[in-house]
Parts: structure tokens; sequence; C-alpha cells
């Protein structure tokens, strides 16, 4: 084989098999083959620029870039690398709730993978009417909580507390060893105002009384035992300060009866108990002693009561 010839063949079976010890230098071939040899390099220049490329491609590297100016040999090589990088950011839109993307650059591919996005755009879509309605049947289970909350611990017809309420938390503070007063509070002449005026009079009147009972503090607890009995806990009182207070609404429950078209007197009677800290006397001793004071002053003030 000519000299010349085996020194090109060398060259590129090095190029190919042991690329680091594929050398080649123009100015060791003869003049005629000068130029040869600098295309010859340029070219195998190139194509191992175009495979170290397609190598960290391979590898998912795609933001390498060992290509020299002008390398037209890799051109190819090159487009993959920027249409992978460009579906690389299209993927994390997707990832990010972007079900818009689509992929209309590489054949099969571009098909399947816009197939997905589609089928996570509906997916995205079926969870989120999960999720609406998981939502609304929420409220709906927590109104119907609220409702049954309310039937359980409320009196619908004074919209104060009711029996069970008031017991539960009486005892509740008497384990808690509180310092607070029951008032214990009946409603005078609502079986008069019944049987003379009819059960819905009797509820105006009750409800007249509820008004004023709520205003005894910010903080009292308001609850109906039954009928025309009332009970109220509160922290912070004194028997003698919360007798005057009940004194105060008592007066403006008994201003009703200033009224010229007065039908029924308007009274109501009520008894004071303080508890201490070191009470050890139970909540149905206690709401007896109570409901005596009440008796004891309804009693005292009979005088005062007369129908019209």
């Amino acid at each position: 084989m000519d000299p010349t010839a085996q020194q090109f063949f060398d060259y590129l079976k090095d190029a190919i098999y042991e690329p680091e010890h594929a050398k080649l230098d123009p100015k060791d071939v003869p003049e005629d083959f000068r130029n040869f040899a600098k295309g010859l390099i340029y070219y195998v220049t190139s194509v191992r620029e175009a495979s170290v490329l397609a190598t960290d491609i391979a590898r998912g590297e795609l933001n390498t870039s060992p290509l020299s100016p002008g390398n037209e040999v890799a051109a190819g090589v090159k487009s993959l690398q920027a249409a992978l990088r460009h579906l690389t950011w299209q993927t994390q839109q997707v990832a990010k709730g972007d079900y818009n993307q689509k992929v209309s650059f590489m054949g099969d591919f571009s098909e399947a993978m816009n197939y997905m996005i589609s089928q996570l755009a509906e997916r995205h879509e079926s969870m989120q009417q999960e999720i609406k309605l998981g939502h609304e049947q929420f409220e709906a289970l927590t109104a119907e909580v609220s409702e049954l909350e309310s039937s359980a611990f409320y009196d619908p017809a004074t919209n104060t507390y009711n029996r069970r309420f008031g017991m539960n938390k009486l005892n509740e503070w008497l384990e808690e060893k509180r310092e607070f007063v029951i008032c214990f509070i009946d409603l005078d002449n609502l079986k008069f105002v019944n049987d003379e005026f009819g059960h819905n009079e009797g509820d105006v009147y009750i409800l007249m009384a509820t008004e004023l009972l709520k205003q005894f503090s910010e903080t009292g607890l308001v609850c109906r035992l039954g009928g025309d009995e009332f009970m109220i806990i509160d922290e912070g009182w004194t028997q003698q300060r919360a007798e005057r207070r009940l004194a105060e609404l008592r007066t403006n429950l008994l201003s009703a009866n200033e009224h010229a078209d007065i039908q029924y007197y308007h009274s109501m009677s009520y008894g004071v108990v303080e508890v201490v800290s070191g009470n050890d006397v139970i909540a149905s001793e206690l709401l007896g002693v109570a409901d005596e004071r009440m008796y004891s002053f309804k009693r005292a003030h009979k005088a005062e009561r007369k129908t019209y």
C-alpha cells in the first residue's frame, strides 16, 4: 500500500478504535495531500464531537455542548438535543398542571406523549370534581352535625341551652372545682297564661322573659330546664351580686305590667346558690337548694301577683 494511503488508513482506524491515539499532522504528508489531510482531520474531529454529544444525550445530560463552531456533521444530534431539552421543559410544565402542552416534533413519540397528557388532563379534571364533591359533602355534613348539635344542646323555642347541656356543664364545673353561681328562675303565672290565653301567648311570655335572662351577663349560660324553669350558671359572681342583677332583670319584666292593655301579670321568682372551690355537694342537691330559695322568694312576693 502506498505510504501516504497507509498513513491516512492508520489515522482513520485509530480515530474509530482508539481515538485518543489518533494523530495526523498535515506537515507529515506530501504537499499534494495536505489539504486532504486537513479536511480529513476536520471530519474526524466533527464525528468525534457528534459521538461525544450522542453519548451525553444517552446518559440524560442534555445541557452539554462539545461542538466546534460550524460542525455540520453533528447537526442532527444537536437538533435532537434541542428537541429533548424542549421536551423536558414541556414535561416540567405538565408536572405543574399545564395540560395544554402538545408535542409535535417527534413522530410516534409525540402521539404517545400527547395521549398521556390528555389522560392526565382528564384525570385531573375528574379529581377536581371529586374534590369539589367532597367539599360539598363535607359542608353538608358539617351543617348536619351543627343541626344535630343544636337539637342536642339547644332549646328550639327559646334559643337557649337545654336541660341536657345545662346539667352536663354544671357537673363539669363542679368536677373542675370552679367558683360560680347557680341561678334558678321560675316564670310566674305561666300556667294561668296558657290556660286563659292559649299556649301561643304563653310562648310570647316565655320569650319575653328569656330575652331578659340573656342579659344577665356576657358569659352567663342560660338554660331552659323545662316549661317555666330556667337556670343560669356564671363564674365570677357572689350570691349577693347575682341576686341584685336578677332583681334588676325582674324589675324590667315587671315594667310590662304598666301597660294599660295588659292581660296578665308578668313576673319571675329566683333563687341563687354560690359554689366555692371547696364545694363537695353534688349538682342535684345544689339545684334543690336553689329551687327551695326560689320558692321562698315566690311565697314572699305572692301578694304582688294578680290576675286580670
